[in-house]
């Protein structure tokens, strides 16, 4: 069989490895120091709505660097198990380099800026605003690579004895497509973007006048815009990962019964 995934992990391992420098980085800067900290300055606190605002936001923000170094890993994963393009060769430039501890910088900025909701607000806007070009950038590689892919499987799908097989696979390349391609994820961005700008005027308002209750309502948005779309992101993954495990269970039935004959 021609078509065989797994190739693209070895080629990839400088993207792999600056993907481990990022959350070095973010690990590193986070620190027990910084938690010890605010566990024991939340506890001091006397029950105010603007610093439960903040400690709830910053749990928030806590999960989602946390699922960023999750899910990294397993779309790297998943790209590198099922897609297998021939005559490509992935970026793996001091750019992506750069990008990639950039981004791990501004995931640990966010933590140590949620005290203030406009310093927070500035940078999830940065960070948001950032997500869009290189997200981008990471879906014309993998428009390259879902392409360069199927016309390797064009290979098998000519050859009847493996036919079958490069069905699934190609099956399982078109999951990926629908997921990382057809899905409004750069609309998602921008919807991101817009919210935390709205987020940021009223923090400003917030830092400006004193009232309280604009610095939650300015925690409130960063918390529900965060929160939604991390929940939508997670129901396309379940869908993505619901269709490639069927798949995947009818490639190892078929590689047992050809074992077996």
């Amino acid at each position: 069989m021609v078509y065989e995934p797994g190739r693209l992990r070895q080629k990839s391992k400088d993207i792999v490895n600056a993907r481990n420098w990022g959350i070095g980085i973010i690990t590193t800067l986070l620190g027990i120091g910084f938690f010890v900290s605010e566990i024991k300055r939340i506890q001091a606190l006397h029950f105010d709505p603007m610093d439960y605002a903040y400690i709830a936001l910053l749990l928030l923000t806590g999960i989602l660097i946390f699922l960023w170094i999750w899910a990294t890993q397993k779309e790297l994963d998943l790209l590198f198990d099922w897609l297998d393009p021939e005559y490509y060769a992935p970026p793996s430039s001091i750019r992506e380099t750069i990008l990639i501890l950039l981004y791990g910088l501004v995931l640990t900025a966010l933590l140590f800026s949620a005290r203030d909701p406009l310093l927070y607000g500035i940078v999830f806007s940065v960070y948001s605003a950032t997500l869009i070009p290189c997200s981008i950038y990471f879906n014309k590689e993998v428009t390259k690579s879902v392409d360069l892919s199927k016309c390797r499987i064009d290979c098998d799908l000519n050859s009847p004895d493996i036919a079958n097989k490069a069905k699934l696979y190609l099956a399982g390349v078109d999951v990926l497509k629908g997921y990382f391609l057809d899905r409004p994820m750069i609309q998602r961005l921008w919807a991101i973007l817009c919210v935390s700008i709205f987020g940021v005027i009223i923090s400003i308002y917030w830092k400006l006048s004193g009232n309280k209750f604009a610095g939650i309502v300015s925690y409130g948005i960063f918390f529900i815009v965060i929160l939604f779309s991390e929940i939508v992101i997670a129901w396309w993954r379940c869908v993505r990962d619901d269709r490639l495990r069927q798949i995947q269970g009818e490639l190892d039935e078929y590689s047992r019964n050809e074992h077996s004959h």
